[in-house]
């Protein structure tokens, strides 16, 4: 387990943590560094791994559908933590954020790669299009609950460059297609500068500043998202079939912290946006231990 630790998570957390260190010492700003990632950087990353990975098209809808099924569990569950948590409609809007989506992007895709390897990245990758899908809609309507605005949801998602790198490179890999090297090389380089820059990301954005309130509530939020969350995929895992590799990275990305995206919707929507923050840094920390006692567990057992 500490060979875990010292060989997966804790790498990941240190590269992160020079974003930190910047954004403390010298604040530097989010937008710049997250808008290149999110434009450039994931869309290359996305188009190289699908358009080469071994991955059949019948495994990756099962992925898609995993994905998907995940979150219609969790909400339930965490609308049934908010009634007995008594939070009031705006902590309510902002808790079910919290627990309904990862960060399988700037935190999820690094640790898949450290922990898995390029075929555990290629399968994370498949999770992560599809959460980021579910989370420029679904977790639209959460966040604004009363103020739904269906065709802004879904003309948002249409603007993000990783779903036209998805299709794309699913295609591209279900036809066999070639591409010539002077624009194959330059999408895998501009790929490979996703996983750096994603946690350069995520540590600007958690090193803002971190206050516990709403304890009770922050941490019924960091138990659902690290564990109980975790234990629903193990679960899902055995009727959709998935074993061995497939079945070890879809728990490993079900436990991932709450999505940075979060703090952005719940300051949009009003939606205690505070409370966010705070579970997104508390169980961002909190992941150093469940992921790597939670990824030593899966590689043995499983």
């Amino acid at each position: 387990m500490l060979g875990t630790f010292i060989e997966i998570v804790l790498p990941v957390f240190l590269m992160a943590g020079i974003g930190i260190i910047l954004r403390k010492a010298r604040q530097v700003p989010t937008g710049p560094v997250s808008q290149v990632t999110l434009y450039v950087f994931s869309p290359c990353l996305v188009f190289h791994s699908l358009s080469n990975t071994a991955l059949s098209t019948g495994d990756l809808g099962s992925i898609a559908g995993f994905t998907i099924t995940l979150a219609v569990l969790t909400y339930p569950l965490s609308h049934i933590a908010t009634r007995i948590l008594k939070l009031d409609r705006e902590t309510q809007s902002g808790f079910m954020l919290t627990t309904l989506f990862m960060n399988s992007g700037n935190y999820g895709l690094p640790m898949a790669l450290f922990a898995f390897g390029q075929a555990g990245l290629d399968r994370a990758i498949v999770y992560f299009v599809t959460q980021a899908t579910l989370a420029g809609t679904v977790a639209v309507f959460v966040a604004s609950r009363s103020q739904l605005d269906i065709r802004s949801a879904l003309t948002a998602v249409f603007k993000m460059p990783l779903v036209y790198a998805s299709l794309a490179g699913v295609a591209a890999n279900l036809f066999n297609m070639e591409m010539p090297q002077t624009i194959s090389e330059p999408i895998r380089i501009l790929g490979a500068a996703a996983v750096p820059s994603m946690l350069m990301v995520l540590g600007l954005q958690i090193g803002e500043k971190f206050s516990l309130e709403q304890t009770r509530a922050l941490i019924a939020t960091c138990f659902i998202r690290l564990i109980i969350s975790g234990g629903i995929a193990y679960a899902l895992t055995i009727p959709f079939g998935f074993t061995g590799l497939s079945q070890q990275v879809l728990i490993v990305m079900a436990s991932m912290p709450t999505a940075v995206v979060t703090i952005i919707l719940a300051t949009e929507f009003k939606a205690k946006p505070t409370f966010v923050t705070n579970a997104v840094v508390l169980s961002t920390f909190g992941s150093l231990v469940t992921l790597t006692v939670l990824i030593s567990i899966v590689k043995e057992v499983l």
